[in-house]
């Protein structure tokens, strides 16, 4: 998501400029490829690229196509096959064991491709649908997009169809391969930065804030103390709250792309945070401490009366953190913000080397 972020930030100044860059997107791949579908770089005037496709082996003749396109304004398919015999031939010798396919397109302020979509469903936090025909009847780069707030724009040509394939691909967070006699389209799901709250604004909340928010995600400090609760220390999050712990509903907003570390080392404050975040849609509820010290803050709960459902249980993580031998903060603050991203992603956290089946899910994965 950061990656998002710098090429829309990129892209608003050569909008204002009245510039064009190249957009370059994977809308195809087979095997084993550095990225997924939805990956994307945009290549600028002055041949900079914001963004990689690949692990940075591709990028330089992406940006001799790039150039053509530029100047051309017709968007273009490139594949890049690195299968071993294939690639020799071909002449990186990456030996990457996979294809993919990348459409390039000129973008500027008349023909912004998907990026104001992009822009949208970041601003409001809500997903949307982006379809792109690669084959078939509609010109290549042909686009119908589903907006958060519901709507559906496109040509008329085929929309109903697409319609349909977007919507199904929305209520099922998956992404899709659209083929039939009017052609291949690609159905891609833009989903909304997670948001991380942080609760608690000590020093070792520092480096989570300061990881998550490399990674692109919205991040959110919230703590009872002036002197901790300043925007100086966390210059990385999007905001910082100061609030009473039995008062956080009152100003901080959840939903079901949440997650929240409670990292406050005060018992009081942390029950009546877990009282708040336990109905709450949040989708990860991650607590410091032993694990006994979660099992007796839960304990406490259902004393009061709060019933705990098996499905509110499945959220807390406590002791929250990845077992990967942390002991310095920074260190804890990647055991913590890495097992976060594994549960928003739905994957177990275990190891690549011993995983069955493709690294990347989507179509043509």
């Amino acid at each position: 998501m950061r990656e998002i972020r710098d090429i829309l930030d990129a892209f608003r100044t050569l909008r204002e400029s009245g510039e064009a860059g190249v957009l370059a997107s994977a809308v195809r791949t087979e095997g084993s490829t550095y990225r997924r579908s939805g990956a994307r770089m945009l290549a600028l005037p002055d041949d900079r690229m914001i963004g990689l496709i690949s692990g940075g082996c591709l990028e330089g003749d992406l940006l001799e196509h790039a150039k053509r396109v530029r100047e051309s304004g017709e968007p273009q398919i490139v594949r890049y096959d690195m299968r071993p015999e294939e690639d020799i031939v071909w002449g990186l010798g990456l030996g990457c064991a996979g294809v993919v396919d990348v459409l390039l397109e000129r973008v500027d302020a008349e023909a912004p491709g998907p990026l104001d979509l992009l822009a949208e469903c970041i601003r409001e936090r809500k997903p949307g649908v982006i379809a792109t025909a690669l084959a078939g009847k509609a010109p290549l780069a042909t686009r119908w997009t589903l907006h958060p707030d519901g709507r559906f724009s496109g040509p008329a040509d085929g929309a109903g169809r697409v319609e349909r394939a977007a919507r199904e691909a929305l209520e099922g967070e998956r992404d899709a391969l659209l083929a039939g006699e009017a052609g291949e389209i690609l159905i891609e799901v833009v989903r909304p930065p997670p948001r991380l709250l942080v609760f608690g604004a000590g020093p070792d909340a520092v480096p989570v804030v300061r990881i998550a928010a490399e990674l692109g995600w919205e991040v959110v400090v919230v703590d009872w103390r002036p002197a901790y609760a300043r925007p100086d220390s966390f210059r990385e999050a999007r905001a910082v709250v100061l609030c009473e712990a039995e008062r956080v509903g009152e100003h901080v907003e959840v939903d079901g792309k949440s997650a929240a570390l409670v990292m406050t080392h005060h018992y009081l404050h942390d029950r009546s945070l877990l009282r708040f975040l336990l109905p709450s849609p949040v989708r990860f509820i991650g607590i410091l401490g032993p694990r006994t010290r979660t099992e007796s803050l839960l304990g406490d709960l259902r004393e009061e009366g709060l019933s705990l459902t098996q499905e509110q249980l499945e959220r807390v993580h406590g002791p929250a953190g990845l077992d990967i031998g942390a002991e310095s903060p920074e260190q804890i603050a990647l055991a913590l913000v890495a097992e976060v991203h594994t549960v928003l992603a739905g994957r177990s956290g275990g190891w690549l080397c011993e995983r069955e089946g493709p690294i990347h899910d989507g179509p043509g994965a």
